[in-house]
């Protein structure tokens, strides 16, 4: 009978255990932040961890943008953008100085932008030209981040 009563109360110490973070905020996405979502305590974050982690939700999840998940379209964003850089280099430094380009035209349909954000965009870039390529022998990581440095601004 004691033991049951332990372990009763932990259960319901568990269960009650609010550490201030709701699953939604704690577990990630997946399964357990869309079945679970804004329940609080130890017992809870717990079951969204174990339904975030079954099955492979979560993995399709971030794949796919669903169950609570967008943060895929940032790092796919910014893996085009530093693999196109390091591929047109030479031909996105002209373009940027010169204010427009194919380069840069592509460069602005990778980071989704159009109409006034591209001329925007564009003009942004080419008054930080100095910034984005500081030398010759700047590397493709350096330019690609100073471009997302100056678009972040836009």
């Amino acid at each position: 009978m004691k033991k049951w009563i332990i372990t009763l109360g932990a259960l319901l110490v568990l269960t009650g255990t609010s550490f201030g973070a709701t699953v939604a905020e704690d577990c990630g996405c997946g399964l357990g932040r869309v079945a679970i979502g804004e329940k609080e305590g130890l017992a809870w974050n717990l079951l969204g961890t174990f339904l975030n982690g079954i099955s492979g939700n979560q993995t399709f999840g971030m794949t796919s943008g669903t169950l609570g998940c967008s943060e895929s379209f940032d790092f796919v964003m910014n893996e085009r953008m530093d693999i196109f850089v390091a591929d047109n280099m030479d031909n996105l430094a002209v373009d940027i100085a010169m204010g427009n380009g194919e380069s840069l035209d592509a460069l602005m349909e990778l980071a989704q932008l159009s109409g006034v954000d591209k001329a925007k965009a564009s003009k942004a870039l080419q008054d930080n030209f100095d910034a984005i390529y500081p030398d010759a022998g700047v590397g493709e990581a350096q330019v690609a981040q100073s471009i997302r440095g100056v678009l972040a601004q836009i």
